[in-house]
């Protein structure tokens, strides 16, 4: 389970830092760089950014609840 939230954190990393890196390379190179399978979700970055926190916070809380199992 810790392993799957790990690479849902990974995931959702990945996509909101590419989100920035299109928008950047846009702006910069003057580029028409686009997101054909994303860009009509409104408020992706905010949804990414809390989607990060809560299983990043779930996943540390379930490492800590394992290592008190085994102790």
């Amino acid at each position: 389970m810790i392993k799957i939230l790990d690479t849902l954190i990974f995931i959702c990393v990945i996509v909101l830092g590419s989100k920035y890196v299109i928008q950047s390379a846009n702006t910069i190179f003057d580029l028409n760089l686009r997101w054909y399978f994303l860009e009509d979700v409104p408020y992706l970055s905010l949804i990414l950014t809390i989607l990060i926190f809560v299983l990043y916070i779930l996943s540390e809380y379930l490492k800590e609840k394992s290592s008190k199992a085994k102790e």
